[in-house]
């Protein structure tokens, strides 16, 4: 099992690994996102908050390259190369981005009910072309690592919803995901559950140096990132920056930095 990892709070030296500059996206009449500016860095985890229609979906879906932006850009640094406009690539592009430098963690798992724990991780090698005997490798000794071991061969149907949400974190993480995006995590789970989930999933991501951009409506979860973003309207209103527990008010709507 991997052991508990405190949010980190020392990301303010690091580069931006996402930034995103005046963001806007409208479904109709409806402003999802107005203006955003935000610079996610490396080895960050940020959680998004807001009220329902406050835009915290869109945004998280939109720096994943999951939707395009009306306007504005999403820039992704690396070290080994020139940062890339998500926002102008095609859907081919995008998608090949998703599967091979991003993990997505999903409320409801999104895992495929037919497919044993083990064959749902090993899906995310395959597709991208490993061999399904290193596929398995990889898949049961991130099941282990998650506290699954011996469940490899169950089906969804057979664990608990906590235990499913440990598949789909090992299915996010097994690629070597540099940023993984996170929708509602422990939403469908009781208390208990859902932190001892939030501590694998802390630990599986900002734990190795990688990045966590989490939504959330549970301010107990949210407290446990290194940084808050809120959300109004489209808008940041606020960000907040948690040390060691302790959260301290930073700059409005407008400060990337």
């Amino acid at each position: 099992m991997i052991e508990a990892h405190p949010a980190s709070g020392n990301t303010l030296n690091t580069h931006p690994v996402l930034s995103a500059r005046d963001l806007r996206r409208a479904y109709g009449s409806t402003l999802a996102l107005d203006g955003v500016n935000l610079d996610i860095r490396a080895g960050e985890s940020v959680a998004i908050m807001g009220p329902s229609g406050s835009g915290k979906s869109t945004l998280l879906h939109t720096l994943a390259g999951i939707e395009r932006p009306d306007f504005g850009s999403v820039l992704l640094s690396t070290s080994a190369a020139t940062p890339r406009d998500i926002a102008t690539l095609g859907e081919k592009e995008r998608s090949k981005l998703r599967r091979e430098s991003f993990g997505f963690v999903f409320q409801s798992g999104l895992l495929i009910p037919e497919l044993t724990a083990v064959e749902n991780v090993m899906m995310a090698l395959m597709i991208n072309g490993v061999p399904r005997a290193a596929a398995q490798e990889q898949a049961t000794q991130w099941l282990g690592a998650l506290g699954l071991a011996g469940m490899e061969e169950r089906r969804i149907g057979q664990l608990s919803g906590g235990q499913a949400q440990r598949v789909a974190i090992a299915r996010a993480q097994v690629t070597g995901a540099r940023v993984t995006f996170a929708d509602e995590p422990t939403g469908a789970l009781d208390s208990a559950t859902g932190a001892e989930v939030l501590s694998i999933l802390l630990n599986s991501t900002v734990g190795r140096g990688n990045t966590l951009i989490m939504v959330t409506h549970d301010a107990d979860v949210a407290a446990q990132c290194d940084r808050v973003i809120h959300l109004r309207d489209g808008r940041i209103l606020a960000q907040v920056a948690a040390t060691q527990g302790a959260s301290t008010q930073r700059s409005a709507a407008g400060d990337t930095n």
